[in-house]
């Protein structure tokens, strides 16, 4: 029986949660005939494992708490630094993105993590990671010259607090192994 390409079971096993990733390597080299019908398998698959793994994970109540508080750390910033921002157009909205971006680098994070292993840095680590993606689109956002990019001085400052917020929801509301953040 023909085996898939090693590269390529690397790849799909670095895209598939840990929690699901020996079930699913295994399900795509059964099914395996060429390398191309193992990637359509494989690009089939993985989406529907990561969204079932957030699904497992997810608590929406934190998550909605970490959206807020990432906001308010964001209206803060920009109330402090930059109140026109707050008038203009789309001033409260623009605010809204790095909240949406955080939540989803969370709900990833929760998804991916490894089973059993549980870090005391974990809400630290997982607030660094959410607000450095808002870093990183943002910084996107500028250079394309998008109208949602905020001043460079509010996703500094909104996104330091909105470490700190993020770390200290994931600290009240520690994450198990078996339930969802905030969960029992």
């Amino acid at each position: 029986m023909p085996a898939p390409p090693r590269i390529l079971e690397r790849i799909v096993g670095l895209l598939t949660p840990p929690a699901s990733r020996e079930v699913v390597l295994g399900d795509v080299y059964q099914r395996y005939r060429s390398p191309l019908h193992y990637i359509s398998d494989a690009w089939y698959a993985v989406p529907c494992v990561v969204y079932s793994c957030i699904r497992r994970t997810a608590d929406a109540g934190v998550l909605l708490m970490d959206a807020m508080l990432v906001y308010a750390s964001f209206l803060a910033a920009a109330w402090q630094l930059d109140r026109q921002l707050l008038y203009g157009k789309y001033g409260l909205v623009k605010l809204a993105v790095p909240s949406l971006l955080a939540v989803i680098a969370l709900m990833l994070s929760d998804a991916y993590a490894t089973p059993g292993k549980r870090s005391a840095f974990r809400p630290l680590m997982q607030g660094v990671l959410g607000i450095g993606l808002v870093c990183f689109a943002q910084s996107a956002f500028a250079a394309a010259r998008f109208p949602f990019a905020l001043p460079w001085w509010i996703v500094a400052a909104g996104g330091a607090a909105g470490v700190v917020s993020i770390a200290a929801i994931g600290m009240l509301f520690p994450k198990d192994d078996h339930r969802p953040r905030g969960a029992g």
